[in-house]
């Protein structure tokens, strides 16, 4: 951008302007040096092969609408992809929902859009058992192992699956509980008999990955939690307006045309839509029931 200033013509008036020009001077160049390339990252949800086989359609339709370098960056784990985040080496970031609120309050991250699965824009949390174990109530899990599909701050996997033990009267210390790397771990490897239940998003029941593997009718699912605002995806706080708005739309607009249907297809979603901070209240209460001292 090239403004050029007649000294001879300056008066008051213009004098006023400048201070505004020199600002959109500045800003257009910040935001020109800050969209030459989008670095995407993708918590491990599933593992780092599958997660980069469904969400690359994704980051080439980004690259192409945003005309920018869009790279993907996966996590082989959950402290990987932490690390990660702590040091805000991601531009674009999907998370679960603990962790956006943890990237929101302390890292400067904000909500853009959030996931539509199976025609759903909620999920539900919940707790697994084989149809054959017996095992009907939460109360008869005191004493059992669970296996929750993912560490202490995986919220549908272990935070959710926690709070509906509390809210059944069970405590720390009532079960033995251990981590799958993964919710689908946990679910497969309670149909296998590895644990005496599982805990992960219910949704994970439905996923191909777990249809195409086991009977799933041979399992039980002996809680649900209330539907929940789905997994969000979030943006850094500076990055410019102009620039989050048409992620957002592209995003949001991926439904409206085939090309758009067959990249969600691909990633496994039938849609995106606008999500703000203020949709993960709830998930704060129960993050705080949970880990109330």
């Amino acid at each position: 951008m090239h403004i050029r200033i007649d000294a001879q013509r300056t008066d008051k008036f213009s004098l006023r302007l400048l201070p505004i020009l020199v600002a959109l001077i500045v800003a257009d160049c910040w935001t020109r040096a800050y969209a030459e390339s989008l670095i995407i990252g993708l918590f491990p949800r599933r593992d780092a092969a599958l997660t980069a086989r469904l969400f690359h359609p994704l980051s080439r339709y980004l690259e192409e609408q945003l005309q920018l370098s869009v790279r993907l960056e996966m996590s082989a784990d959950f402290d990987t992809f932490l690390s990660r985040l702590k040091e805000r080496r991601y531009d674009l970031v999907h998370l679960n929902q603990f962790e956006y609120i943890n990237a929101h309050d302390q890292l400067g991250y904000d909500a853009l859009v959030q996931n539509e699965e199976f025609g759903e824009k909620t999920i539900k949390g919940a707790i697994y058992v084989r149809r054959d174990s017996g095992i009907q109530r939460l109360e008869q899990l005191r004493g059992k192992q669970i296996l929750f599909g993912g560490g202490p701050r995986a919220m549908m996997s272990y935070i959710v699956p926690t709070y509906l033990l509390r809210q059944a009267g069970l405590a720390q210390g009532d079960y033995r509980e251990s981590y799958a790397t993964n919710p689908p771990n946990a679910v497969l490897a309670t149909f296998l008999r590895q644990t005496d239940a599982g805990g992960a998003g219910e949704v994970v029941r439905r996923l191909p990955m777990i249809t195409s593997k086991i009977d799933i009718d041979e399992l039980n699912l002996i809680a649900i939690s209330q539907p929940l605002p789905h997994l969000p995806w979030a943006v850094k706080r500076e990055m410019p307006d102009e620039l989050k708005s048409r992620i957002q739309d592209l995003l949001i607009g991926l439904k409206d045309s085939p090309q758009g249907r067959d990249t969600l297809q691909q990633a496994g979603l039938t849609a995106f839509n606008p999500a703000q901070d203020r949709d993960y209240d709830l998930h704060r209460e129960i993050i705080d029931s949970v880990y109330a001292h």
